[in-house]
């Protein structure tokens, strides 16, 4: 199997049309990411491709959690569920206290709870319900309460 343009479209679009957030794929010593979230556009020239690069690297910077933020994580690979009845059980702004549950993730059948790791509040949720998420992925920042006031 080659590595081409086409291959690549195809693998854009499966990726787009699919409910994954993520694709990676090896062909020989080549090996290609996919992920859901940037705008799909035409393939970057070379000079495209170095502005990409720093944007990325001020993306991360962007999206790194300030030091005072703690970061909600996934302990596993799955489909994640926010809402319970119909309604979300966090949304951005909510204050949680350490241990309450602020999503699911489904993973091979078993509904696994994601607990808050500290009391705080809830200042960004970065996925939807329904959502692919990979195992370490960052569900949500939480602004932790000062230790003085709990």
């Amino acid at each position: 199997m080659n590595l081409n343009m086409e291959l690549l479209h195809q693998l854009v679009n499966l990726v787009r049309d699919a409910r994954i957030s993520e694709l990676t794929l090896r062909v020989g010593d080549w090996r290609v990411t996919i992920r859901k979230g940037a705008p799909l556009s035409a393939p970057p020239s070379s000079s495209t491709a170095r502005r990409a690069a720093g944007g990325a690297q001020s993306d991360e910077v962007a999206h790194a959690p300030s030091p005072s933020y703690v970061p909600v994580v996934s302990s596993w690979v799955g489909i994640v569920r926010r809402q319970h009845n119909g309604k979300p059980l966090v949304q951005v702004g909510d204050t949680v206290r350490k241990g309450q549950t602020v999503c699911w993730i489904d993973a091979l059948g078993v509904r696994n709870e994601v607990r808050a790791p500290e009391s705080g509040r809830i200042v960004e949720i970065f996925v939807e319900d329904g959502q692919s998420v990979e195992f370490g992925q960052q569900l949500m920042l939480l602004e932790p309460h000062d230790k003085g006031g709990e």
